[in-house]
């Protein structure tokens, strides 16, 4: 999953302004640190990943500290429990995939057990897919030009989408293009039935461009509307688009808590998505 949580805080540093003559030092502190955690649990036959980490202080610049040793385990709805063991004190955690596949419609819940405190998700649905269909690659016209110059990023994937009426459906695209996620804020394809609830309806994912020679595929995704908000408010703080409004830095809300601290802010999100792969025709 170009891998990304209960809280994400943007931290604003004011402008430091130098006259002439004197220079102004501040002394900012470092800040603290919070739980970093990002999980998500797949109907693909694969290990799922739950990577833990320390976040930063505002001046600290030697990276996100892993978390390490934890007891890292995610349950079903049946009381089912799946653990997921640490590779080489990495901070990233992986499932067996011979004794866990996810089910739609199944609900889970992540549970972290690190120096006696305890760190748990909400639960959290897996949703089941309405198909897509008929993919295809389409191109953004310019009125002026008859021409569509290949070389240029001019070309993104459509598809239609048949929705299903008895629910408010959150979907997400991940776009590859050349086996390569692309990845950035501004290319999260994120996008609900609000408007075309029950209706076949054609979606373009004209943020993710390329050119005419690229070799384009997307996964089909679906989302609880808490995650589809995770990733709306994810995008709109951190994308560099200058198509679309800034957002003013604040608080994420995601979903992890610490049981033994209810103070304690906890960043990270843990979700469940069906995937259907979905190869674009050439």
């Amino acid at each position: 999953m170009r891998n990304f949580t209960h809280h994400i805080v943007f931290s604003l540093i004011g402008l430091i302004s130098f006259s002439c003559l004197d220079q102004i030092n501040l002394d900012i502190g470092t800040g603290s640190s919070s739980v970093v955690v990002f999980g998500w649990v797949t109907s693909e036959a694969r290990p799922y990943e739950i990577k833990l980490n320390l976040s930063n202080g505002y001046s600290d610049q030697s990276g996100y500290p892993p978390i390490t040793g934890a007891e890292v385990y995610v349950t079903d709805q049946m009381g089912n429990r799946f653990d997921f063991i640490e590779v080489t004190e990495s901070g990233r955690y992986f499932s067996d995939p011979s004794t866990f596949i996810g089910v739609p419609n199944n609900t889970y819940q992540l549970t972290i057990i690190h120096e006696e405190q305890t760190y748990t998700s909400t639960q959290e649905l897996m949703p089941a897919l309405t198909p897509v269909e008929d993919a295809f690659i389409n191109f953004i016209a310019d009125p002026a030009d008859f021409q569509i110059d290949p070389t240029d990023e001019n070309f993104f994937v459509s598809a239609f989408v048949d929705d299903d009426p008895n629910v408010d459906n959150y979907y997400r695209w991940k776009i590859y293009v050349n086996g390569e996620l692309r990845n950035q804020p501004e290319e999260l394809v994120l996008f609900d039935d609000r408007f075309t609830n029950g209706n076949k309806f054609k979606y373009d994912a004209g943020n993710v461009v390329f050119t005419q020679s690229d070799r384009p595929s997307f996964e089909h995704m679906s989302l609880t509307k808490r995650a589809y908000d995770f990733y709306q408010n994810l995008q709109k703080q951190t994308s560099s688009s200058t198509l679309s409004p800034r957002t003013q830095p604040g608080i994420i809300e995601g979903n992890m808590k610490n049981q033994d601290d209810p103070n304690d802010l906890i960043l990270g999100f843990f979700g469940a998505s069906e995937i259907i792969e979905v190869e674009v025709p050439l």
